[in-house]
């Protein structure tokens, strides 16, 4: 008889390795099954902005905002949704982790009204949305576990509850439209005609335009603009009585004897006009 092989001893099963427990905050499920688009520990650094537009920044990179909502305007309108949830959870001095249970369920919410679930070909009517609500703010509510969890107490709830029926709720539709419709755009062109522009005159045949100021302008101006005007048209006066061009003596005198004409009107107005004030006031 051949001899018998010698038993080789089997190796024990290899135990799988554990998984390892989540660090306090950085919890993305909960034993109820609802899962935490923010983990507690995003809320808490969400919080430490103080600025509106830094905290939108930072909310839009943890929820990848921009693949879900491609449109600016509706991406803008659920980042403010989200933060003023989380304001509003601030204001109400809950915790990070009890922050991040408010939003998953108010962002389970929203996506029921836009349709966004698994299977949803449209968007949930308001009773539904309310509902789904009401059960999920109800089972972490409730120190049952594993099935509920007591996230929430009751006060807390019930503020909560108010808090989404005067907000979300109230304007249901206006929220419906804004995440699941699309905004209408309506592209107008115009094609106008503009004619061509006249070619210029020639300016070979251009001839200076003569003054079409009235007469009376030049009193009105003072004495210093007729002397002007009169000195620049008396080099071309000529004497009635002689072809040869004025001396400096003739213009001087011209000039002088055109001042006091001037001067003479100007005082004869100016003692009418103080002769009528005056029987203005003597009549009053």
């Amino acid at each position: 008889m051949a001899p018998k092989k010698p038993q080789v001893a089997e190796e024990p099963p290899e135990e799988e390795a554990a998984e390892p427990e989540p660090v306090e905050g950085d919890e993305t499920e909960l034993e109820t099954g609802l899962k935490l688009p923010l983990r507690p520990n995003d809320v808490g650094r969400i919080w430490a902005l103080q600025d509106h537009a830094a905290q939108s920044k930072l909310l839009a990179e943890l929820l990848g905002l921009e693949g879900v909502h491609p449109t600016l305007a509706r991406r803008e309108i659920v980042c403010d949704f989200h933060l003023f949830n989380l304001s509003h959870a601030k204001m109400l001095c809950l915790n990070q982790r009890q922050a991040a249970v408010f939003h998953a369920i108010m962002s389970t919410v929203l996506d029921m009204m836009a349709g966004l679930q698994e299977g949803a070909s449209e968007g949930s009517a308001a009773a539904e949305c309310f509902k789904k609500f009401q059960e999920l703010l109800i089972v972490h509510s409730v120190n049952d576990p594993p099935s509920r969890l007591a996230v929430f107490a009751g006060g807390e709830a019930r503020r909560l509850t108010d808090y989404a029926a005067t907000t979300l709720f109230k304007h249901f539709l206006l929220y419906q439209f804004c995440v699941r419709c699309e905004r209408d755009m309506e592209t107008l062109r115009f094609s106008v005609e503009v004619e061509r522009p006249l070619a210029p005159p020639a300016s070979g045949t251009a001839r200076q335009k003569a003054s079409r100021r009235p007469p009376q302008a030049a009193e009105n101006e003072g004495p210093a603009a007729s002397v002007e005007a009169h000195a620049s048209r008396a080099p071309q006066e000529k004497p009635s009585g002689a072809g040869e061009d004025m001396s400096e003596e003739e213009i001087q005198r011209l000039v002088e004897e055109k001042l006091r004409e001037t001067e003479v009107r100007l005082e004869a107005k100016l003692a009418a006009r103080e002769q009528q004030f005056m029987e203005r006031l003597a009549g009053k």
